[in-house]
């Protein structure tokens, strides 16, 4: 059964429109667009398209015109979308370096806060309240020295000792790059 409706008006007028111009249409749009499969693909769409308006393409005068015109269009419109797929696919893929960066780096602080947190564990409870004051609350010295009921010297020893002690820990467990990642976080 067939499933092509010969009696449909318009219909021998777009069959001799399809077999006159198909292969010039084809040829044209491949020139444009150096690809083969392509052209077949927006080939059959303008067609479909003359199809569905064959009535009023009817009343076109100069049909030579309009159907490269059409040709050419679908063409361009064929390179914007290619051009918009490849630019989306560009900030698909720096989005997700983006992304991907930022977890390694929220790994990288957390690992690095875990392991100043066992640094810490190893300070002496006055030097380690000092630290945490200065570099954790962001006191100055002297009110730290007001605080804790010390002299503003002595809480500068006890902060200079904790700074020294952090970064001999982080040397011997993991070298200079968690030790790195604090400071450029702001954490020490």
């Amino acid at each position: 059964m067939s499933t092509h409706n010969h009696t449909a008006p318009g219909y021998s007028e777009f069959l001799h429109l399809f077999n006159t111009y198909r292969e010039p249409v084809l040829a044209y749009i491949r020139t444009i667009t150096a690809d083969h499969d392509v052209a077949e693909e927006l080939t059959q769409n303008i067609f479909l398209k003359l199809w569905l308006k064959r009535l009023q393409f009817s009343e076109i005068e100069n049909k030579d015109q309009y159907i490269f015109r059409m040709a050419h269009n679908a063409s361009m419109n064929w390179f914007k979308k290619l051009a918009l797929d490849a630019r989306l696919a560009g900030e698909v893929k720096r989005r997700m370096k983006l992304e991907n960066n930022n977890v390694e780096d929220h790994i990288a602080h957390r690992e690095a806060n875990a392991l100043l947190e066992k640094a810490l564990n190893t300070l002496p409870p006055q030097r380690r309240k000092v630290f945490e004051l200065s570099r954790r609350q962001g006191m100055k010295l002297s009110e730290i020295a007001s605080h804790l009921n010390i002299s503003k010297h002595t809480a500068n020893n006890h902060l200079v000792t904790a700074l020294s002690q952090i970064r001999e820990y982080f040397a011997m467990h993991c070298g200079d790059t968690a030790f790195l990642i604090l400071v450029l976080s702001h954490a020490l």
